[in-house]
């Protein structure tokens, strides 16, 4: 590789940086922050910014690496694709397959009382997690059980298809408004909207919730300091006004 190109590499790797650094809460609507807010903690896992549309700044360099993860993660590499993927989130791509479950395993029927006698008869720790988390979800938000996962990764997937190229900005936060208002519509606050969205992850990834290292107890101790941080878009008014 020639000087010139090693060269322009560095500056636009130097100019992401600066970019990313200098991005504040200030520069950025109050409408898409809160956009921001519900894909919060898994920017934070990643290392990116909760107070920047698309996580990182939007350069050359991070378009390559989002085409590339969005490739990996999701399967995803054309803008027809996102859109499909975000329009299966919207309609709940893991929720549908949580309630089929429980109604299966007759959750949905159940009491607590008669849940609890039917859980002293299972052995298996893991399988205890499962079913407690399961019966827990549908206690709390019945048909809605696990779709505050799914409603983050779409919006998530709104800011992501901004950096990938797939959108532009105005296309992003167009498509990702309406999917906040359902949010907004479907939970009533921000501590509802994210226990949905912990029931969906323990569902999803089948963590032990005991593990101090797992990835599951990373994420609570990662949305407890998003709450905690005054400057964080989780302490946004939840119903505030989604519009540009």
């Amino acid at each position: 590789m020639s000087r010139k190109r090693i060269m322009m590499i560095l500056l636009v790797i130097g100019a992401a940086f600066f970019q990313t650094a200098c991005s504040n809460q200030k520069d950025v609507p109050q409408s898409v922050l809160w956009i921001n807010g519900t894909h919060a903690v898994l920017t934070k896992i990643n290392n990116g910014n909760v107070n920047q549309f698309g996580t990182v700044a939007n350069n050359v360099i991070n378009k390559a690496m989002m085409q590339k993860s969005l490739e990996d993660a999701w399967g995803v590499t054309t803008k027809q694709e996102m859109d499909d993927m975000i329009d299966s989130l919207v309609a709940g791509r893991h929720n549908p397959m949580f309630l089929e479950e429980a109604e299966e395993y007759g959750i949905t029927e159940m009491s607590r009382s008669e849940f609890e006698e039917e859980i002293k008869g299972v052995d298996d720790r893991e399988l205890v997690i499962f079913f407690r988390n399961m019966f827990d979800a549908y206690q709390a938000f019945g048909e809605k059980a696990i779709l505050g996962w799914d409603l983050s990764r779409a919006t998530q997937l709104c800011a992501y298809g901004y950096i990938a190229g797939f959108y532009t900005y105005d296309e992003a936060v167009d498509k990702a408004f309406p999917i906040g208002r359902k949010i907004q519509n479907d939970f009533s606050s921000w501590d509802d909207f994210f226990d949905s969205y912990m029931y969906g992850y323990l569902y999803w990834s089948e963590d032990d919730i005991d593990d101090p290292k797992s990835d599951y107890v990373q994420r609570v101790k990662i949305l407890k300091d998003l709450k905690a941080d005054a400057k964080s878009p989780l302490n946004l008014a939840w119903r505030l006004d989604l519009s540009k």
